[in-house]
């Protein structure tokens, strides 16, 4: 595994606010496999990558790619987003206010 994906692990767990002993809980493996994963001494698998995603909540890419890592934070949205605005582009114009004034109401508390 790469350096750069094992440095990303643990960044990303820490962001998460997991110690290595609950993250290794959750994955259900050992705490010394974690700390190896995190040293770039383990390999870790496409379903490892996937669940470790899930369990961070941050995209696969994030993990993998510098350059992704390295986009600003509207391209990480639109990223993570994308299947949201293709779906928006599907509605008329009186949804997409609709689904807008839903999403404000949502942030402002109110619903």
């Amino acid at each position: 595994m790469s350096e750069f994906t094992a440095k990303k692990l643990k960044e990303a767990r820490v962001r998460a606010g997991f110690t290595q002993d609950e993250a290794a809980k959750l994955m259900n493996l050992k705490k010394t496999t974690m700390s190896e994963m995190e040293a770039g001494k383990r390999s870790i698998s496409a379903d490892e990558l996937a669940q470790f995603s899930r369990i961070y909540e941050v995209d696969v890419r994030e993990l993998l790619f510098l350059e992704f890592t390295e986009a600003g934070e509207e391209q990480r949205l639109a990223a993570k987003y994308s299947s949201f605005f293709k779906l928006l582009e599907k509605l008329s114009d009186r949804d997409i206010e609709d689904v807008y004034w839903v999403i404000k109401r949502k942030v402002e508390g109110l619903l």
